[in-house]
């Protein structure tokens, strides 16, 4: 007779035999558009078709029931509020907005202004409170007496009663952060007497402003501001320096109301910004130079000094390839025009801000471009002109690198030694691993990482010389060390998805119907396929809730003409709850203690202190074993454990004028001598003892927390001649006689006409001479005298 305790173990090795997820279908009148988690515990989903109906589902995705909000209304998009997920708007496909504040269940009108064009904006942190702007119907009908206008408009109450104007001819609008949250900020045209103009250029008549009582009053910050990106710490502006040239400048503050011009260290024009990433107590940002030049410049705590960081990076329709590594601090990964590709491309292929896309429904441009999310980016929209342009160029030289400091020092991917199959890959001297980022996403499945899924990325891309645009070429890559090294798990480009902090990956392929999907339970060493249906699907994404700690996928796309969505469970596999994340790397526990490395380090490192640090420190994650056969059912997320590390060479990025060449680790100088090294009294004191002085060629990563060890060189640099105080008398001496017989002969030639004239177009400057080999000049400044031809 079997035990109560024998029964019990058979039942559980019954339950856990369970080979696959459970899978749910749902059909649909049409493709799917968007689909979002509502509620607390977000077990609430709601969906909107290319048809413009709207589905809601109450038991997570088991079962959809058909949701009108008024007869006749089609929805193009839903929006949930970010300070309370049971608050959401639908838009209609006529510009009507409803709102719910009960997960969708039911849903009230918002009396809007008649329309062209809407964008609505929830506030960060007060769920009710919300901006709406209004493209107004006079944009279409011209009507006489009643200018164009893009208008703006603030509700504290979701729309419940009327809404406050708070201005009109707006360009750009968002909320404040921090302690101005509250604070509105946009920029407009000064002119209002006319129809408004889309910002199809950088305008003197724009400036950027801001009201703290909804439009009664406001504040001009920057004139001739156009655009701005608003972070946690940084209001960053482009401002108007040159109409015709099409020139601007950056300004940034840090408290939302002095604001300084950033110093960038080049002389090339700044045509655009786009703001990379402002979360690191930092800014990254590409600067677009022009005919298609774009470099990447990283800040340091003030957001106003900058220096480079990478040249060349791809950009494309406002767009840089260039992504945070989310789940991890510091790591940047990045394209490149590679070095045989020139210095710069086609103007079609150049970054911009200035995009029409700005004035799309529902689009928030006043973000850093790690902030916007790919977790809700279609795998295949169409794609633009200059995406099409670019990825028909017969021979692109495209190159990924990695940063693992912020941008302090860039190299190339290791390539992964064997394909998914077994088969060793042949890499030569030259060849790396190349990867795709959200750019042509119509093609390739973005570069991903996701917060809760400790050090696991996922990407499509190729081994080689450069990125193929191929998708023959491409396969599907991991990392589950925050991108040191890389495994090819599959053959072809797939989208992908993480539940469980990475404990599940699913998959399916994206440029071919397929009837499947494939997931992993162990971080991508093994992989396995489960039937979706019996026939042929279009895959168009793979979604989880936002947390992303649930064991449930939606996959949804299309067959024929209709969508359908396949709820993928895997808690029917019956695994037990992960144990003991209090006691990792023990043999009765389910979790390990991993920490990060750029891989300088010896690998096998017990007793190095500086092994596995990033940022001066090293930072210990508790995450799941990769074999362990469990689910982590935390919420949150497991502790984080760091300790300081000594200093090194990597805890340092170049100063201004100086910069680190690809797979380089040392700084040095574009320009003899450095061109903003200050002189002042520290430096004259060094010249009167040394006959030099010092200029800094590190400084130390901004967030970098390191202690000792390594400490940076300085560059000797030359002082200037200065002559002696007696012949300095003499000197004065013989210009005045000069001066004063050269008065007489002109005044007796009658040639004083001219005089000032030839004097003020002679301007003294210093003329260092080159550096040696050693950093040292070889020979003393000499003053001299320039001519300047003036117009």
């Amino acid at each position: 007779m079997c035990s109560f305790g024998s029964m019990a173990k058979l039942a559980f090795l019954i339950l856990s035999v369970v080979a696959d997820p459970s899978i749910k279908k749902s059909t649909f009148d049409s493709e799917i558009v968007d689909i979002l988690w509502l509620g607390a515990d977000r077990e609430i989903v709601i969906l909107n078709t290319g048809h413009g109906t709207l589905y809601r589902s109450a038991d997570r995705g088991q079962s959809f029931a058909e949701k009108s909000l008024r007869a006749g209304v089609k929805v193009a998009r839903a929006i949930m509020s970010p300070a309370d997920s049971t608050i959401a708007v639908a838009v209609g496909t006529r510009l009507e907005v409803f709102a719910s504040s009960d997960s969708g269940n039911s849903w009230h009108e918002v009396t809007t202004p008649e329309a062209i064009r809407i964008s609505f904006m929830f506030h960060p942190t007060r769920p009710e409170w919300a901006l709406l702007s209004a493209w107004t119907a006079d944009c279409r009908l011209k009507v006489p007496g009643s200018p164009c206008t893009h208008q703006l408009l603030a509700t504290k109450d979701l729309g419940r009663t009327r809404l406050k104007m708070v201005s009109r001819h707006v360009v750009q609008f968002s909320w404040g952060r921090g302690h101005h949250s509250d604070r509105i900020y946009f920029t407009h045209f000064r002119d209002k007497s006319n129809s408004q103009p889309m910002l199809s250029k950088w305008m003197e008549g724009v400036d950027f402003v801001s009201t703290d009582d909804m439009g009664k009053s406001t504040a001009v910050h920057v004139e001739k501001g156009n655009k701005f990106v608003i972070s946690e710490q940084f209001v960053l502006i482009a401002k108007l320096e040159d109409a015709g040239k099409q020139n601007v400048r950056l300004m940034v503050s840090k408290d939302g109301t002095v604001f300084r011009q950033a110093i960038i260290p080049t002389q090339l024009a700044e045509k655009s910004y786009t703001i990379l990433d402002a979360s690191e107590g930092l800014v990254v940002m590409h600067v677009n130079h022009g005919e298609g030049l774009g470099n990447v410049y990283v800040s340091d705590e003030s957001g106003t000094r900058y220096v480079l960081s990478l040249q060349h990076n791809v950009g494309v329709n406002g767009h840089a390839a260039f992504e945070k590594i989310s789940n991890l601090k510091g790591i940047y990964f990045a394209n490149v025009w590679s070095e045989d590709a020139g210095a710069g491309l086609p103007a079609h292929f150049a970054a911009s801000w200035l995009d029409h896309g700005d004035y799309q429904l529902g689009d928030d441009s006043t973000q850093s471009q790690s902030e916007q999310s790919i977790r809700y980016l279609k795998a295949r929209p169409s794609p633009t002109l200059s995406q099409r342009r670019l990825a028909e160029r017969p021979a692109l030289s495209v190159q990924s690198v990695i940063s693992f400091n912020v941008g302090g020092a860039w190299s190339k991917l290791k390539p992964p030694s064997k394909d998914s199959v077994g088969n060793p890959i042949s890499c030569s001297k030259n060849c790396s691993l190349h990867l795709h980022d959200a750019t042509f996403q119509d093609h390739f499945v973005p570069f991903y990482s996701y917060d809760k899924a400790v050090g696991i990325i996922m990407a499509a891309g190729n081994v080689g010389s450069h990125l193929s645009y191929n998708a023959e070429d491409s396969n599907t890559y991991l990392s589950r060390d925050g991108g040191l090294t890389w495994s090819e798990v599959r053959k072809g480009v797939y989208i992908y998805e993480f539940g469980n902090h990475g404990a599940v990956l699913v998959m399916a392929a994206v440029n071919s119907p397929t009837d499947s999907a494939i997931y992993s339970l162990d971080e991508g060493k093994t992989w396995q396929s489960v039937k979706l249906d019996t026939v042929l699907l279009n895959v168009t994404n793979i979604l989880i809730e936002p947390t992303a700690v649930s064991t449930e996928f939606l996959a949804f796309g299309s067959i024929g003409g209709a969508g359908v969505v396949y709820r993928l469970d895997f808690d029917v596999l019956g695994w037990q709850s992960c144990k003991k994340p209090s006691e990792p790397s023990t043999a009765n526990s389910d979790y390990e203690s991993w920490a990060p490395s750029d891989g300088t380090a010896n690998r096998d490192c017990q007793n190095l202190v500086s092994c596995g640090c990033l940022l001066g420190q090293q930072v210990r994650y508790v995450r799941r074993k990769q074999m362990s056969k469990c689910f982590n059912r935390l919420k949150e997320r497991l502790p984080v454990i760091s300790e300081v590390c000594p200093c090194t060479e990597e805890d340092f990025e170049c100063e201004m004028d100086f910069e680190r060449a690809l797979n380089q680790r040392t700084c040095v100088a574009n320009e003899m001598p450095p061109p903003r090294a200050d002189f002042g009294p520290m430096q004259e004191h060094e010249c009167s003892q040394l006959g030099y002085f010092k200029v800094d060629m590190y400084r130390r990563v901004p967030g970098d927390r390191c202690i000792g060890g390594w400490v940076p060189p300085q560059l000797d640099v030359q002082c200037p001649t200065r002559p002696t105080r007696q012949s300095h008398v003499i000197g004065k001496v013989a210009v005045a006689a000069i001066l004063l017989a050269a008065v007489i002969y002109l005044a007796r030639s009658g040639r004083c006409q001219d005089w000032s004239d030839r004097v003020s177009s002679r301007t003294p400057y210093i003329d260092f001479s080159k550096p040696s080999a050693f950093g040292r000049p070889t020979e003393l400044p000499e003053i001299s005298q320039r001519s300047v031809v003036q117009f």
